[in-house]
Order: structure tokens, then sequence, then C-alpha cells
């Protein structure tokens, strides 16, 4: 899989609150590929599922307990839930294994089995992240789900993606944007 890149992707989308949809209540997604055929990322703020070293015992990788990857594996979007990604920083990527692609800002991502197998041999890339699922746009979806109002658009950094804890992404991301969630508040005031 080759990143296409567009004005948006690579780059991060920061729900708008209320959002309404609670698949995406507060969450920022990391937006790995943006063109005519869609949309397609993955939350980088969901619900921790379990561990990486757990994901690989479940999935009978290896059945004795590994050690040092404790890494987490989250919740990455509504689509495709059985599939697990693991993102990771571009300058780790494990050189000689198939199935990754650059998304772009210091970002690499891989649905291989490979990578996980390297993981369980504890040769994971220190930074990796789990995701279960991701998220997906029609065509023309995300740019008519941006212009109501429901995604702030940023720019991304691997940063945010792996040094920030998870339940401070959504904030930082919008320091990214420049505003605040208080700012999509209303009030109206004088009426009883």
């Amino acid at each position: 899989m080759n990143s296409v890149s567009s004005p948006l992707a690579p780059g991060l989308l920061v729900a708008a609150p209320p959002l309404g949809d609670p698949n995406f209540d507060q969450s920022v997604v990391l937006l790995a590929q943006h063109g005519p055929e869609g949309s397609f990322g993955w939350i980088i703020n969901g619900r921790e599922l379990m561990s990486l070293r757990e994901l690989i015992i479940n999935a009978e990788i290896h059945t004795s307990p590994v050690e040092g990857i404790e890494r987490p594996v989250r919740v990455g979007g509504p689509v495709s839930t059985e599939q697990v990604w693991l993102v990771y920083r571009t300058d780790q990527k494990p050189e000689s294994l198939d199935g990754q692609f650059d998304v772009g800002c210091g970002i690499t991502a891989s649905a291989s089995a490979k990578v996980l197998e390297a993981a369980a041999k504890g040769e994971a890339p220190p930074s990796v992240l789990g995701l279960v699922g991701y998220a997906g746009w029609a065509p023309t979806q995300l740019e008519n789900e941006i212009r109501a109002g429901a995604w702030l658009p940023t720019d991304a950094e691997a940063a945010i993606v792996f040094d920030v804890p998870r339940e401070e992404i959504w904030r930082r991301a919008y320091e990214r944007v420049g505003t605040t969630p208080m700012a999509f508040t209303t009030r109206t005031v004088g009426l009883a």
C-alpha cells in the first residue's frame, strides 16, 4: 500500500464537540490516506483493549509470556474490527519486513502478521502502537463532515501519536488546531 499525499493526509482529524457519534466522541484520527476513492485512518486515542504482549498471546503467535512489549493496543476504529494495525516511528521501521507503508510525518503502519511475529521475538519497534479496526470514509464523505463542522483537520507529527498520554491527545490536538473544545460551546445569555 502506498501512501497518497493530499491536503488532509497525512494529518490529524480532531472531533468537534459534541460529534454525536459514540465511535468518534473526543477522538483524534491519524488520517493515512485521502483521495477520490475515500479516506482511511485510525483513532489514536481510542479505548485501550490490551497490551501488545496480550495480543501476541491471544493471537497464538507466541504462547509464552513475551517480555518488553507492554505497549498498548487500542480501538482504532469501527471498520474491520478483526484487523490489527501496528503503527510506529518510521526511523524504527524493520527494513527487512514486507507489508509496511509510510503514512508520512515520520509514521509507518502495517497490518502484516510478520510485524506482529517480529514483535513476538522481541524485535518490535520501541514506539509500536496496536490499533484494532480503522476509520473509513466513502468518496466526498469526509469533506462533507468537515464542512458540517464535525472534524477539525490539522497537521500530524509522530510525537502526538507516540509520546502524548492517551487521555491528553484530544486536548493536545486542539492546541495544534489553535483552539480549545470550549470554543464550541454555545451560551445564550439573558434567557430564563
